[in-house]
């Protein structure tokens, strides 16, 4: 199905409704290309954890539809996907893990490159929170033009997410004490979850170890144990999953040095999720000495790369929608620059 439509003064736009066959599941997505005849570079948008539909939904907010507009108007043909099992897309996202999240950037970059309205020597791939370290991994595998991660891990999976946990148990109102017994029962079960034991024999033990912190939880009212096993056979089943078990075991490093063609990651400076920081050192450090490899970080922007106050997640819906047109400029010209002016 094909549309004419526009949202700025620029040339008109083609909207595509796409289906894409993938390993065992179609993906269904949106593709925006200038309806000028002209074969034009190519940007796949690649999400981040979780299934997340084509605009990567979050908090009333639609990241991924902001940039494919703003690309498209800026002369790009943008493609972005529901994941597997989400909106129009069959499959399973559960199912997933971060090898498969690469297989299937790699089958859609196949089919874009055969668009007739896409130039097959200039995919990019665009890539959101995890999805800029799938992007990064799925590079040098479809000899991707450059890739571009926004909020990208450069830094050990794990340690990032205790990072995470601590703000968002902060932010709730935890005290050290729970914060700290808290770090105890994540550390033992990220190490089960790490191991190559089947997910058959591993979700048990997590279950098992997140049973035992919940009933010595310090400060905490008396739970039934009912409550107990209810609440730690949901916590077992999301770390337990193949996604989040092989995100665990990702070296960042070692994924951002694959790739040796032009790279820009960006970073927002009140990011809880990816703190900007450190990871744009750890960016910068895993690629010296490499022509093409750039960093942007914008101090008052958080994860969605929105102007934020804290950067809190509890603040993403009541932010104007991200990212701002400050970062979408940068991103802009850094990839005229990478690609345009060789």
């Amino acid at each position: 199905m094909q549309a004419e439509g526009a949202w700025s003064a620029g040339a008109p736009v083609r909207i595509e409704e796409v289906r894409i066959p993938v390993t065992d599941a179609v993906l269904a997505g949106t593709l925006l290309a200038p309806s000028r005849a002209e074969r034009r570079p190519g940007v796949v948008l690649v999400s981040g954890s979780g299934a997340n539909d084509r605009d990567e939904t979050v908090c009333g907010h639609t990241p991924f539809r902001t940039l494919a507009e703003d690309l498209v108007t800026r002369g790009y043909a943008v493609l972005r996907c529901d994941d597997r099992g989400v909106g129009g897309s069959t499959g399973n996202a559960g199912e997933q893990d971060f090898d498969g999240a690469v297989a299937d950037v790699v089958a859609t970059c196949a089919w874009l490159s055969r668009h007739p309205a896409v130039d097959p020597d200039s995919i990019v791939l665009l890539g959101h929170s995890e999805g800029g370290l799938v992007a990064a991994a799925a590079g040098p595998q479809v000899a991707a033009r450059a890739v571009v991660m926004l909020a990208g891990p450069a830094v050990a999976i794990e340690g990032m997410l205790h990072q995470q946990a601590m703000a968002i148990s902060a932010e709730g109102g935890a005290t050290d004490a729970q914060i700290d017994h808290e770090r105890r029962m994540n550390e033992r079960v990220f190490a089960l979850a790490r191991s190559d034991g089947a997910g058959a024999v591993v979700e048990p033990e997590i279950e098992e170890v997140i049973k035992a912190h919940l009933r010595s939880w310090p400060g905490a009212p008396a739970w039934s144990e009912h409550a107990i096993a209810d609440n730690a056979r949901l916590m077992a089943s999301v770390v337990s999953a193949p996604a989040y078990r092989s995100l665990l075991r990702q070296d960042p490093a070692a994924v951002l040095g694959r790739f040796t063609g032009p790279m820009l990651a960006v970073y927002g400076g009140k990011d809880t999720q990816v703190p900007g920081m450190e990871n744009a050192n750890a960016f910068r450090q895993a690629t010296a000495g490499r022509h093409g490899a750039e960093v942007r970080l914008f101090p008052d922007h958080n994860h969605l790369f929105q102007v934020a106050g804290t950067g809190a997640i509890s603040e993403y819906e009541s932010l104007p929608p991200g990212p701002d047109p400050t970062v979408l400029r940068e991103i802009a010209d850094w990839l005229a620059a990478a690609l345009f002016r060789r």
